[in-house]
């Protein structure tokens, strides 16, 4: 069972890293295929700016001076432009830095870095030659646009925040995993010493007993075999937790009422005097574990017992159909204290106690034992604060 999970869990892991990678795929190729489509454009603008130009200086009527392309072309662009002459030597440039944008003669130093610029932006966009009556005047050389150089970081800076709060999300969710499953742990071993401590005080009390007065053998013999019973049903419940529990047809109302007249000996010892009654309206055979039901009834019946702060109190048991005929509902009532509207939703999670001496499981492995093994529901019907609070289960009707 355990391979099993940890095989799906494996499975699932892989399916979310392999779609992961899909997802940065998609957006790397659609971004890229943006900056493309933009880059293109900005060529297309460009070569049609100069084929107006070509044609201007080319038609004798034409009054446009040379000075035109670098004041309308030039000047106005935001990326690096180097023009040269037919030969591939910068006569001007823009963008490139502020001092060789400034100067109206280049030094050979100046030069020879041009000509290493030109190599890497005649990378990215070949130059276009300006041409008039048939003779080219020289090349424009141009870079990719700084908007269009910032577009291309965007889906890795994108990726990377996504990384990083996918990084720190993960971490959080295993801090709180980790805590949640320390408080189950403990909760478990704390349930366990709970379930075993009061058969085995039984237990150790008549064998005291019957070391004072060997006469009350019998009845601590029965006695003795109720606790042992009690234990082997107690191993048994938790020898189920984790795995797939068998279901068997039982009638539900003799469970119910073998752990009332169980908790009715018991009440006594507890110094409070309450009332708990039976409604059983219908008394159905539904598929259930007998042992994992008893144990969901007696930590409902223990979480109401604890809610009662005086010394009197009512617990009402109500078991009915439900009007769709699918459903059975036991409804267990109390008049304690009741719960606020902000810790009902919080009652059912592992470690959560609002008890100072409660380690917050038996509402949780309640729950679990509903809705992950029997198909039902259980939750809070109703709660007020000094009022009291009904839990309600749901069954199928099966």
């Amino acid at each position: 069972m355990l391979n099993s999970l940890d095989k799906q869990k494996g499975n699932f892991k892989g399916l979310l890293f392999v779609f992961g990678l899909v997802i940065i795929g998609l957006i790397l190729g659609y971004t890229q295929h943006l900056v493309n489509l933009l880059q293109d454009k900005s060529r297309e603008s460009l070569r049609f700016r100069i084929r107006i130009f070509e044609e201007n200086i080319n038609n004798p009527d034409s009054n446009i001076d040379f000075n035109f392309f670098f004041t309308e072309v030039i000047q106005n662009a935001d990326y690096p432009i180097v023009f040269t002459d037919p030969e591939m030597q910068p006569l001007q440039c823009r963008n490139i830095s502020s001092l060789l944008d400034s100067m109206l003669v280049f030094t050979p130093e100046a030069l020879s870095y041009l000509n290493d610029y030109l190599i890497d932006i005649d990378s990215d966009n070949a130059p276009i030659p300006i041409k008039y009556q048939g003779s080219i005047l020289g090349y424009y050389h141009y870079g990719v646009s700084p908007v269009i150089r910032r577009l291309r970081w965007l889906p890795y800076i994108e990726i990377a925040a996504a990384l990083l709060f996918v990084i720190i999300g993960y971490i959080g969710f295993s801090q709180i995993k980790k805590s949640e499953q320390r408080n189950i742990w403990v909760g478990m071993a704390k349930e366990t010493a709970h379930q075993l401590g009061t058969p085995i005080s039984s237990i150790s009390g008549w064998l005291e007993i019957l070391k004072d007065d060997p006469k009350n053998l019998d009845k601590a013999t029965h006695e003795i075999d109720t606790d042992i019973h009690r234990l082997t049903k107690v191993a048994a419940r938790f020898s189920q937790i984790g795995s797939v529990p068998s279901l068997k047809k039982t009638q539900i109302v003799s469970i119910l009422k073998n752990i009332i007249q169980y908790f009715h000996k018991r009440l006594p010892q507890i110094n409070k005097t309450i009332i708990i009654t039976e409604k059983y309206h219908i008394d159905p055979e539904i598929h259930l574990n007998i042992d994992l039901f008893e144990w969901v009834i007696e930590n409902l019946l223990k979480n109401a017992i604890d809610a009662i702060n005086g010394k009197k109190g009512e617990i009402e048991i109500t078991m009915d159909r439900m009007n769709d005929g699918k459903h059975i509902f036991i409804d267990i009532t109390d008049n304690g204290k009741g719960i606020v509207p902000r810790n009902q939703k919080n009652v059912f999670k592992p470690g959560y106690s609002t008890k100072k001496r409660g380690w917050g499981l038996g509402l949780s492995l309640a729950k679990r034992i509903i809705e992950d093994y029997h198909g039902g529901k259980l939750f809070i019907k109703d709660s007020r604060p000094g009022k009291g609070t009904t839990f309600r289960m749901l069954l199928n009707n099966r």
